[in-house]
């Protein structure tokens, strides 16, 4: 009882009204939102000055100071919350003195709540500017009203700013830290993103995306050869970000908008559209299941649903079947695998055409060529720098100003990267120029795309896919066949050549001159500085031209397989 008794005396005796309290000790708080508030507003050393000034008329003694820092008052910061600690566990202070009631807090009905919990202690909130009288109900209601009104005042603040971001949103400027691949800066009060190197870099990754059809690690692998490093989940949400595109959304704009920006763009709007219908298709599933590569490549001919792999484990058979309820398209595996060797077979070039494909194939080679010495060139200078690192690190070594431990540690990490760096160069700086012996791979890859496909592993069968069909192909039941509606358009030409070759309809001179037109198209586009070059970017010729680079790529993998060696 006597513990209870002396708990309830001690709490009576914190309780006392202010202007009755004997001995005012007072933790001082001051604050400013921002640099910018700090240099135009009141600053800290005012604040400060004032709250002392007054605490010295009116007797109170400043034991702590908190705050002197950028904090809002929107929410309780770190410094905040450390004062208020402070000052419950100080049984001596009994003042919180601020600059003023919007200095303590901008939370409204939240800051009320705290004041009184502070006063149930016996501490006081007390303002230098704001005198009010806390013992009375008309004073306490002032308090009450001034820290409502700080947080009104902040809320139309936060109104007429918000309305300030969505204009200037609206008039396709970003005024948000600069997206990855920009710099961002502002003159006479407007916003502009500039494309920097690492921009320039992922126009290649838009390109090997959309022409190519490379995975997102693939490409993570090709922009690391070239200096940048970039893991596959920011690559895939820079791949679906519309402000690459020269478009702006935005959380502050209304869900859905898009408002056209006035930076430049780092791929065209076809492109990137391209590009998200290509990952919308299922090309970016991870799972590898060898048994089943047409898996969400092929799809029903009926109701459109992917086909999907499974086995009857009593009869030990493979099938492929479509998921959509309803539907009975049920296929076995074998019979699939042998029809879809069949239509890729049916894309072979007879021998006649060989010489005339040869001569395209060497302009476009060139190509190829250029983007893999580039490449090259960026690691082998990467190379020389950590081979200098390695020499610095062992003449600091040898000379005493490192220790052993340090020296293991960095001659470990030097190492591996130079290892790496080897590695890369390996995998992309093959023998090429013999142009002439590659040139016939790639002529004897185009007449046996089916052995290619049967012979290969499961990625190397999915690659051929995308190459061939970028959108997949249809099964139809009707016709226990396939149905192709988007094939490559270098693919196209080639059908075409054979279906006139077999049929005897004449001469494919008309054929062989739209192959003609990929050659020059291509090398105007790579290298002539005209104003249509976006347009003729973007033709159906120019991206047969960059599917048949795929070619080239695709042939650094199959050129090791004994069965391309040999006609």
């Amino acid at each position: 009882m006597s513990r209870k008794s002396n708990q309830k005396k001690k709490k009576a005796a914190k309780q006392v009204e202010f202007a009755k309290l004997d001995h005012k000790v007072a933790a001082m708080w001051t604050r400013v939102s921002s640099e910018k508030q700090e240099q135009n507003n009141c600053s800290l050393e005012t604040q400060a000055k004032v709250c002392r000034e007054y605490a010295e008329r009116n007797g109170i003694a400043i034991k702590r100071c908190f705050g002197g820092t950028h904090e809002s008052a929107k929410k309780m910061g770190a410094e905040f919350k450390k004062m208020i600690d402070a000052v419950t566990r100080d049984k001596e202070i009994n003042v919180i003195l601020v600059y003023s009631y919007d200095r303590f807090s901008r939370t409204g009905a939240e800051a009320s709540m705290l004041k009184a919990l502070l006063k149930s202690k016996g501490v006081y909130v007390v303002s230098a500017t704001q005198p009010v009288d806390p013992d009375s109900a008309s004073g306490d209601f002032m308090e009450d009203v001034l820290l409502l009104f700080s947080k009104f005042d902040n809320t139309i603040r936060k109104d007429k700013c918000v309305g300030g971001m969505k204009e200037c949103l609206r008039r396709g400027e970003w005024f948000n830290a600069a997206p990855f691949g920009y710099d961002h800066y502002k003159k006479d009060k407007h916003h502009y993103l500039k494309v920097n190197w690492k921009g320039e870099l992922l126009r290649k990754a838009f390109r090997w995306k959309a022409d190519e059809g490379l995975s997102n690690p693939e490409i993570c692998d090709r922009l690391k050869a070239l200096g940048l490093e970039i893991d596959r989940k920011k690559l895939s949400y820079i791949f679906m970000n519309p402000i690459y595109c020269g478009y702006i959304r935005h959380n502050l704009l209304d869900e859905g908008e898009l408002v056209k920006g006035n930076h430049e763009p780092i791929v065209d709007e076809e492109t990137f559209k391209r590009i998200n219908n290509m990952s919308k298709a299922g090309y970016e599933h991870k799972e590898v299941t060898e048994s089943y590569p047409l898996k969400r490549h092929v799809r029903c001919a009926d109701c459109g649903g992917y086909l999907t792999g499974y086995v009857v484990k009593s009869r030990g058979k493979e099938y492929y079947k479509c998921n959509k309820i309803g539907c009975k398209n049920n296929q076995s595996v074998t019979k699939m695998h042998n029809k879809y060797i069949g239509l890729l077979d049916s894309y072979g070039i007879p021998k006649e055409f060989h010489g005339i494909l040869k001569k395209v194939l060497m302009e476009l080679f060139k190509g190829c060529h250029e983007s893999r010495m580039e490449m090259t060139s960026t690691l082998n200078k990467k190379k020389t720098e950590v081979e200098n690192k390695i020499k610095n690190v062992q003449y600091r070594f040898g000379v005493g100003e490192i220790g052993e431990e340090v020296y293991n540690v960095t001659m470990s990490k030097l190492k591996d990267e130079q290892s790496e760096i080897t590695q890369q160069l390996e995998s992309i700086t093959e023998n090429l120029s013999n142009k002439k012996r590659y040139i016939d791979v790639v002529i004897l890859m185009c007449c046996k795309l089916g052995s290619l496909w049967n012979e290969g592993d499961f990625h190397l069968r999915q690659n051929l896919q995308k190459l061939v069909f970028p959108d997949g192909v249809l099964f139809d039941k009707k016709i226990d066949g396939y149905r192709t509606e988007n094939e490559n358009a270098v693919f196209a030409i080639f059908r075409r050549f054979s279906d006139t070759y077999k049929n005897n309809k004449g001469t494919a001179d008309s054929l062989l001159s739209l192959f003609v037109g990929v050659a020059r198209l291509e090398r105007a586009t790579a290298c002539t500085p005209c104003k249509n070059a976006s347009q003729l970017h973007h033709t159906p010729i120019a991206l047969a031209a960059a599917k048949i680079r795929m070619f080239f790529e695709l042939m650094f993998t199959f050129r090791k397989k004994s069965y391309l060696c040999t006609e």
